[in-house]
């Protein structure tokens, strides 16, 4: 009962709220990445970036069109620097300083963003080999409890005798009442080190818009 509820505690205020922050930067940075490919793209056919704008608009997803919906009335700059703060990301920074300085000076839109698309598509990269290496580990670790899980079930119906007596000594519970803990605390290292993914410009401490 006593690992029942720390675990459930543990589920419902650490691991969930860091699972969170996890997966709401992952879908962050997956619509700044299409809203700045989209928009270059879009820019680089139409020319102007209004029309460029509403273009990336249109591949949004609804969680995003809701935040922005105050915005209509701002300027294109003042509409992207908004959006800005919603990103967070170094790279958005760049986008938006890219596009005011083609605003002033004009040019080849999709030569100026050479580098800058460049930039992303490796955080992109980046992304999704550290979310292939969290999947891999994540079912090594599972092989490894249920494994562990396996050899106590063992025990309990193969060595029937074995178990009773061990289950009578004093440091049984001490012993099981360890190993939950200990599985705890390895469930946690897993996810402590899976929401640390560094992305540029993202801080984990701030509260999610």
């Amino acid at each position: 009962a006593v690992v029942l509820a720390i675990s459930i505690l543990y589920f419902l205020f650490i691991a969930k709220p860091l699972l969170r922050k996890y997966e709401t930067k992952i879908k962050r940075f997956d619509e700044c990445y299409h809203f700045i490919n989209t928009f270059i793209v879009s820019l680089s056919i139409k020319g102007t970036v209004s029309s460029a704008y509403e273009s990336s608009l249109q591949v949004m997803p609804e969680s995003f069109i809701s935040s922005i919906e105050n915005i209509e009335a701002f300027s294109q700059e003042d509409k992207l620097e908004h959006i800005n703060k919603y990103f967070r990301f170094h790279v958005f920074s760049l986008f938006v300083d890219l596009i005011n300085i083609y605003q002033e000076q004009g040019g080849n839109i999709l030569e100026m963003s050479h580098y800058l698309l460049e930039e992303v598509r490796l955080i992109e990269e980046y992304i999704s080999i550290s979310k292939s290496i969290t999947k891999k580990k994540m079912v090594e670790f599972t092989i490894l409890w249920l494994l562990t899980l396996g050899i106590m079930v063992f025990m309990r119906f193969a060595l029937t005798q074995f178990f009773n007596t061990i289950t009578k000594q004093i440091f049984y519970p001490i012993g099981i009442l360890s190993i939950c803990l200990f599985c705890l605390l390895s469930i946690h290292i897993a996810i402590s080190k899976m929401s640390k993914l560094q992305i540029r410009g993202w801080n984990d401490a701030e509260k999610i818009q």
